[in-house]
């Protein structure tokens, strides 16, 4: 029972470990790796966590101070027609496109035609959000997820079929004016895809080019990727990898949010750009100013007390282990059932980038990515990567933490309940049969381990998941973080009473103006508990990701999903017409079953 329990919890775990957030290196896949003997077994390691993860077909470049190390495809790009995958394969790579807008974005403030903090309702006039936050939002703050715009609009987030037009995107516009922000902007870290496909639109007023049209124009074109596309729409005479999800198989997707998610790279492509990244680090090409490409890689957040202890540069993540020897920036992708990484050490101009079409192996890309990277520092360095470990102490601060007792709504694990038992902290969830038990830790945080009647349950991806307690004036947050990168702010609330009504809101409910909705959302349920307290709004995003929300009434017929961060805030509407029940959500219209 242990054994399977301790599998369970991993899954759940694994789950909440969003797109910026990196797995530890478990022993088997450390690389004691010598000159020559470098490329031949970071192939064999490649290889091997293939056929592990079930991972149809991958892609891989590797570039460092001596040129590019490798470039290749594993495995299969198309299984139904016997294609390989191969260097000149392209694989999507979803969300690391955002670090092509934002160097898209570093360009034009070069030329002085973009201030970063400036308000973006200056560049973008139709912008108009309730109660003027378009006159606070600037463009710094979209590129380090700041701006309080929502994560995510689903409504189209995949449109139902490919598009040949590279301005869809800019419906987006009138959707985040529709829709709002889900709080203050400024005020902490909360991943927004919406925020950059806003920045695509910001690219075309001021260069007057579609974003399409400038991403190729000045950088595709500046680095000689010739084999590579922006969107799904664009004509190639390339390959472009089928996904695989189980069984199933899919091509490409066309996603409303291009310049947010919509590139596709070969490896050749990719090992031009990392090149291009690094010479501009270090001021040897004209894709951007030296101290401009430093600067994206700096932080940027140091100010914001609610992200204490993570940094997030200019569109690039720069938390990790190895910043305590080199610079590092990353950047994750996840457009299921496509998944890559890139990861930049700049300082040793070295970089690495995995992208693989399979959905069920999601977390491969980043573990196999660092893997390589910590191979790629211990080759040109000699060195390991110096690992922080933080001790465990006896010391709980009682008379501190009693405050923090109470409920955290969170997207995965619903109604978080906090309470001291004697010198114990422990966390109660709805949706796990076991308690989280917290250990204090030297620097403050706490280490998680699940316990069942008495019981420690061994599992391993909680030995780097920490909880983290903080305040900002009137507001107290259970921080979740994983090999230091912050995961969400879970903000302290109260059970909500339910208004009257609330109980006919409660069912299933299916997408009537999308088409093609599962594929984005489904198995969207309310459920109004019997006690009217702390009810759920569920449902599966990307076939993938199964949320446990806590409804936040507003009045009757408006509420919101409690909490912070991504995927947190968002509004429900309902109304009835002609005895049915219809739900308003994030741009969606579903009518209860």
């Amino acid at each position: 029972m242990s054994k399977n329990l301790a599998q369970y919890i991993l899954a759940v775990l694994v789950l909440i470990i969003s797109h910026n957030c990196f797995s530890q290196i478990s022993d088997n896949q450390q690389m004691i790796i010598i000159g020559d003997k470098m490329v031949t077994e970071i192939k064999a390691y490649i290889e091997k966590e293939m056929a592990k993860n079930k991972i149809v077909g991958l892609s891989v470049a590797i570039v460092g101070p001596e040129g590019t190390f490798l470039s290749e495809g594993f495995g299969m790009a198309d299984k139904e027609n016997n294609i390989i995958a191969d260097h000149s394969t392209l694989f999507p790579i979803a969300s690391v496109t955002k670090t092509f807008t934002g160097i898209a974005v570093m360009q034009l403030a070069e030329k002085g035609l973009i201030d970063l903090d400036r308000p973006v309702a200056d560049y973008i006039p139709e912008l108009s959000l309730p109660g003027g936050e378009e006159k606070i939002i600037t463009t710094r703050m979209l590129l380090t997820h700041h701006s309080g715009i929502h994560g995510d609009i689903l409504y189209n987030w995949y449109l139902p079929e490919v598009s040949d037009d590279p301005l869809i995107y800019e419906q987006v516009v009138d959707l985040i004016n529709s829709i709002g922000t889900i709080h203050q902007p400024g005020k902490l870290y909360s991943y927004s895809n919406t925020g950059y496909s806003l920045l695509g639109v910001l690219i075309h007023r001021v260069s007057c080019m579609g974003y399409a049209e400038y991403i190729r124009s000045n950088i595709f074109d500046r680095l000689e990727m010739s084999s590579s596309i922006v969107f799904a729409g664009e004509a190639t005479d390339h390959v472009v990898a089928r996904g695989y999800s189980g069984r199933e198989s899919t091509s490409m997707p066309m996603k409303l949010g291009i310049p947010a998610g919509g590139i596709a790279l070969t490896s050749d492509d990719a090992a031009r750009y990392m090149t291009g990244i690094i010479d501009a680090f270090h001021g040897d090409n004209t894709l951007l100013k030296q101290e401009t490409m430093q600067m994206m890689m700096t932080q940027q957040n140091a100010d914001v007390p609610l992200d204490k202890g993570f940094a997030m540069g200019l569109t690039w993540f720069l938390q990790d282990d190895i910043n305590e020897a080199t610079k590092y920036a990353a950047h994750r992708g996840e457009l299921p059932p496509y998944h890559s990484m890139m990861i930049i050490l700049p300082e040793m101009k070295a970089g690495v980038f995995v992208s693989m079409n399979t959905d069920k192996a999601a977390e491969v890309p980043e573990e196999m990515a660092r893997s390589i990277a910590y191979t790629m520092y211990k080759h040109l360095t000699g060195n390991t990567v110096p690992q922080t470990a933080v001790r465990e102490t006896d010391s709980l601060n009682v008379s501190r933490l009693k405050p923090f007792e109470g409920i955290y709504p969170n997207v995965y694990f619903g109604a978080m309940e906090v309470k001291l038992k004697g010198e114990r902290l422990v966390v109660k969830t709805p949706v796990m049969p076991v308690r989280l038990c917290l250990i204090p830790l030297a620097d403050t945080t706490f280490a998680v381990k699940a316990r069942m009647l008495g019981i420690t349950i061994p599992v391993r991806t909680l030995k780097n998941f920490r909880v983290d307690f903080r305040e900002e004036g009137y507001e107290k947050y259970m921080c979740f973080l994983i090999n230091n990168n912050l995961l969400n702010h879970n903000i302290k609330t109260g059970p909500y009473a339910m208004p009257e009504g609330y109980a006919d809101y409660s069912g299933r409910y299916k997408v009537v103006n999308m088409e093609n909705s599962a594929r984005v959302v489904k198995d969207v349920e309310v459920k109004i508990n019997k006690n009217g307290m702390v009810s759920t709004f569920r449902y599966t995003f990307l076939g993938r990701h199964h949320f446990n929300m806590v409804i936040q009434p507003i009045d009757r017929q408006n509420a919101r999903l409690a909490g912070t961060g991504y995927f947190s805030g968002d509004k429900l509407r309902w109304e009835r017409d002609n005895g049915r029940v219809y739900m308003y959500w994030s741009g969606l219209k579903l009518e209860k079953q």
